[in-house]
């Protein structure tokens, strides 16, 4: 995992309180969020994972998960 993508998206969270999905990180050209969530954590970073729904095209119920952080972890 290169490290400007971690480095990227730990800044991204702190300055955008109301996190980061799957969908806005893959506009980044991100598509293992979850791993770089890992590698976060892994840092220090308290990021909370916030389940979500929505409706998707086709009128079904998805689920998503939002990152938000919380803070560092001491």
């Amino acid at each position: 995992m290169g490290g400007s993508q971690v480095a990227f998206v730990g800044k991204y969270i702190k300055r955008h309180k109301k996190g980061i999905t799957s969908m806005e990180a893959f506009g980044f050209g991100i598509t293992r969020l979850s791993a770089v969530i890992f590698e976060l954590r892994g840092l220090g970073y308290d990021i909370e994972s916030v389940p979500q729904k929505c409706k998707n095209r086709y009128g079904h119920t998805t689920n998503y998960v939002r990152y938000v952080y919380k803070g560092e972890r001491s």
